[in-house]
């Protein structure tokens, strides 16, 4: 029995897990991006993230198991590298036809929640500018400053930036 053959169904069962786990991830993501539109409040935004965190931690356990079993066959743990093992895997007469398509799934998911995370976090971004823009209009400090730049133009503050880049 060569080892792959051993590693094989281990590595198969940690692909389903993953894509279980990733999928968690990006619904608590999506939760998170519908209460940051409706009403923003921290109560909510809190729970979400600590839904948030242990996925998180699931899946970078899954990442190092992962990795483990791709170093047993001197593969990078990489996406190629793991399609290499899976190609090995048929090589070896594994049926591999469920862990492609959930590795397949568990990409195109990652791809979603990262793109997901980043919105979200840029929604964040905004919703911190205009909490601290609030709290100085409320102290009294001015929204921009009446000092001047090297080039002759008027420096401003925070507030006068654009609130949203790409």
């Amino acid at each position: 029995m060569t080892l792959i053959s051993q590693t094989f169904p281990i590595a198969e069962k940690l692909i389903a897990n993953g894509l279980s786990l990733t999928e968690q991830l990006y619904q608590a993501l999506q939760q998170e991006a519908i209460t940051l539109k409706q009403s923003p409040l921290a109560e909510t935004l809190d729970e979400i993230s600590r839904q948030k965190q242990p996925l998180a931690q699931e899946l970078d356990l899954f990442a190092k198991q992962l990795a483990q079993i791709l170093e047993t066959e001197k593969l990078p743990n990489t996406r190629s590298g793991l399609n290499d093992y899976l190609e090995r895997a048929i090589q070896a007469g594994a049926d591999t036809s469920a862990a492609v398509e959930n590795w397949t799934t568990l990409i195109k998911t990652t791809e979603k929640c990262q793109l997901l995370n980043e919105q979200n976090g840029a929604s964040i971004e905004i919703l911190l500018r205009h909490t601290r823009q609030s709290l100085n209009i409320l102290k009294g400090k001015p929204q921009t400053t009446n000092t001047y730049g090297p080039d002759g133009n008027t420096k401003s503050d925070l507030f006068s930036g654009s609130l949203f880049s790409v």
